[in-house]
């Protein structure tokens, strides 16, 4: 398991009921970590950059052995980073910045130095909703940019190429698929020493015309065909001199024959590099790629081999990979080597990033946290007992939280394509250790019980629906169950009884319920009365669901089109409850008899606090109508404050659950492409605590102060602080300090930032009298 500290910017948390301290931490299992366009810095000894399968930029300062997050795209929930580049000088990312089925792409450079986003170039035809193919900056100007684009007309697909030489105040297009055959770009590329110069590899047309490689020399304006009918994708230029080029072809189903091709005058014309390949499905070249330190050095990636060369292409070595294997190489994205070691080199692959120290003869999977981590989470939490359950690859993990450790159950390999949803599991929350899982599929769904995880599985009941929403356990029987399962209509709802007391005789019985709507939560008490939402009102029974008793007063705001996702007790409190539904937060005071609505937002889940009565959260998912958000209360649901997604590094999720101690909570997040992430939130109100709570990496003394403001890092040393208004405006900024002097800052209330040596940054409040 693998904890890093994430670096956020918390100026919107100086209100005095926000929190004194917060941190960011990615801990999922580094077994399923997946990350992509792996770049060496160029001047940073063994600093690597990649992306996640979302809109993150992560960097690791220790050749791949830990990562941590660089950068966030907060575009709106669905965001995507592609195609990341190191520029042409070395000093800054490049990347293509994507919201889909939306009118916003562009690419966007990242200056290192300063961290920042120095320059943008929205596409020239963002309305068409297109979307970035490939593109390359001229070395010598990064004003000058090439841009293929795709887009979608009905239900077809067209492409349109674009070249600026003005940072993108005005826009060429030099390339339409509708006047060229309809044939689409593979790659583009400009000359590294003549920003005129233009080259387009071809691929596939539907016109029965493919390939060619298209050159121009007046910025497209005109193009010359060269390597006509041959379908060809990378593009590559020798670093020692630009006359000589390398192109390979792509895929073509048969049509071309695999080849790898190079000019020595500058395109005009190519031979045929001798090279053996080995036969495979698709038999396309996916990167060429100069060690730029030694330019003798040259890897090729292919669709189940690698070929090297060390003596600048004149002979190479092929490594070839016949069998799929998720966890080695397979399909090639890029490669790139480290500028210290020409030995080393980092390859993105389609499945996992792989790391070679030999110069590309042999593999490991370089491990990272960073993954999809889809489906529902749950936590059973009874005395000693404690345990977590996250969604990843159609399956699970479960993660045993007095020991960190993660055991996977059910893991579909990343070379299996399913059509299935996935797996639901919940966790018993009477019997540790006790999980039911759910797979539906065309054939049938199956709900299973495991009282050991899910090591063994013993079938309940085969049902023919799509989902299952809920469960709960009659506490004075814990093996009686009431099951909620769902299809793609609220009317398909259903709710069974299933007594398993005797595994070899499981009884299941048909609940009648008083209305047919979506089923999401299940509370059964220790008299055993059940208390459930079913679509926008609250239901109960104290006769095992025979009859029911209508608990929706204080609900009517809600509609039709409304839904309640979730339904608490306080475990201090047993006549407190709270729901959370499309229409905000509701708290009962009566056991539910009547309702008060609290917050008027969207919010799919909510926690009582286990410890401490009063202190609550909540989360907003990531939805069509939603980005992912927490919500937290410390006066039993009266007011929240939210931690908004900038402040989360713009994460995505659809699952969360939350873990309390006597003065935080950890929330358990389930993140579309940062995998298992987990936020804890200080709730302590009476004053900034030190360093006697042994979670505190940051104490600041005298609080409040006249005059003199100490600053205390436990281990390690202040590198930089800087004082902000509760406005966000920087006031002060200091280095190498942890005595700052205040004196003359007007009375009030500020936000402090410090930076220690490690360049991990945490804010605290603090007042100045």
């Amino acid at each position: 398991m693998m904890k890093k500290p994430i670096t956020l910017l918390f100026l919107a948390l100086c209100l005095s009921f926000q929190p004194s301290f917060a941190q960011f931490e990615v801990t999922g299992s580094v077994e399923f970590g997946r990350i992509f366009d792996l770049t060496y810095d160029a001047n940073v000894p063994n600093k690597i950059y990649a992306v996640t399968l979302g809109n993150h930029i992560v960097v690791s300062n220790d050749n791949g052995a830990s990562w941590e997050i660089l950068y966030s795209l907060l575009i709106g929930q669905g965001a995507s980073i592609k195609d990341l580049k190191l520029s042409p000088d070395g000093t800054a990312l490049t990347f293509s910045a994507y919201l889909p089925n939306t009118s916003f792409n562009e690419i966007r450079v990242y200056d290192i130095a300063s961290a920042t986003i120095t320059k943008t170039f929205p596409l020239p035809n963002q309305m068409d909703l297109a979307y970035v193919s490939s593109y390359d900056f001229y070395d010598g100007d990064m004003d000058v940019l090439l841009v293929d684009t795709n887009f979608p007309v009905g239900i077809n697909t067209e492409g349109k190429t674009f070249y600026t030489s003005d940072g993108g105040d005005n826009w060429s297009e030099i390339y339409y698929t509708n006047n060229y055959d309809t044939v689409f770009l593979n790659d583009v590329a400009i000359s590294p020493n003549d920003p005129e110069k233009l080259f387009l590899t071809r691929g596939n047309g539907s016109t029965g015309v493919d390939g060619g490689l298209f050159v121009s020399d007046d910025a497209g304006q005109n193009w010359d065909e060269i390597l006509p009918g041959i379908i060809l994708d990378p593009i590559t230029f020798d670093p020692t001199n630009d006359q000589n080029i390398w192109i390979g072809t792509g895929i073509s189903f048969g049509s071309t024959v695999e080849n790898l091709y190079k000019s020595a005058d500058g395109g005009e014309s190519f031979s045929i590099v001798p090279i053996t390949w080995t036969e495979g499905i698709l038999d396309c070249i996916n990167v060429i790629r100069f060690n730029e330190n030694n330019p003798s050095q040259i890897i090729v990636l292919e669709e189940n081999e690698i070929a090297i060369s060390e003596d600048g292409g004149s002979t190479w070595e092929n490594f070839v990979y016949l069998d799929e294997n998720p966890e080695s190489y397979y399909y090639g994205l890029n490669a790139s080597f480290n500028p210290q070691n020409s030995e080393e080199i980092f390859i993105s692959a389609n499945y996992v990033p792989l790391f070679s120290n030999d110069g590309g003869e042999t593999l490991e999977w370089s491990k990272s946290p960073y993954f999809s981590s889809t489906g529902n989470m749950d936590l059973f939490l009874n005395g000693t007992d404690a345990s977590l359950y996250y969604g990843v690859q159609f399956g699970y993990v479960h993660r045993d939280l007095n020991t960190g450790i993660d055991t996977p159950y059910d893991i579909v390999p990343l070379n299996i394509f399913s059509n299935n949803p996935g797996q639901t599991q919940y966790a018993d929350k009477v019997t540790p250790n006790r999980i039911y899982t759910f797979q539906s599929s065309f054939m049938g769904s199956s709900l299973k019980v495991s009282n050991d995880n899910g090591a063994t599985k013993t079938e309940l009941l085969s049902i023919f629906t799509n989902r299952f929403t809920a469960v709960g356990t009659f506490p004075n029987e814990p093996q009686t169950i009431l099951a909620a399962f769902g299809g793609f209509e609220a009317n398909e709802t259903q709710l069974k009884k299933i007594d398993f007391s005797d595994i070899n005789n499981i009884v299941v019985t048909d609940i009648t319920l008083p209305a047919l709507d979506y089923i999401h939560k299940i509370i059964i008490d220790n008299t055993g009365k059940i208390m459930m939402p079913i679509g926008v009102e609250v239901y109960s029974s104290t006769d095992g669901g025979t009859t029911w008793t209508n608990n929706s007063t204080g609900l009517e705001v809600m509609n039709a089109s409304d839904l309640i996702f979730d339904l608490q007790m306080d475990p201090l409190n047993a006549d407190r409850m709270a729901l959370a539904s499309s229409k905000g937060i509701f708290i009962s005071e009566d056991g539910g008899e009547n309702w008060n609505r609290k917050t008027t937002s969207l919010v799919f889940n909510v926690a009582f606090s286990t410890e401490n009565e009063g202190a609550m959260t909540a989360a907003t998912y990531s939805s069509q109508l939603s980005e992912f958000a927490l919500h937290y209360s410390t006066d039993s649901g009266e007011t929240w404050e939210t931690i908004n997604n900038e402040q989360l590094l713009g994460i995505g999720s659809s699952s969360s659950t939350y873990v309390f101690d006597d003065n935080s909570v950890t929330a358990y997040i389930g993140s579309f492409d940062l995998g298992l992430v987990e936020y804890t939130i200080d709730l302590n109100v009476a004053g900034t605590p030190d360093f006697e709570n042994g979670n505190d990496a940051i104490a600041i003394y005298p609080n409040p102060a006249r005059e003199v403001l100490n600053i205390e890092l436990k281990n390690i040393t202040v590198a930089q602080v800087a004082i902000y208004s509760i406005n966000g405006a920087k006031i002060l900024e200091v280095e190498n300090t942890s005595n700052l002097n205040i004196s003359q800052l007007a009375a009030g209330m500020y936000l402090i930032r410090v930076k220690d040596s490690n360049n991990a940054v945490f804010f605290k409040r603090f007042v100045k009298q």
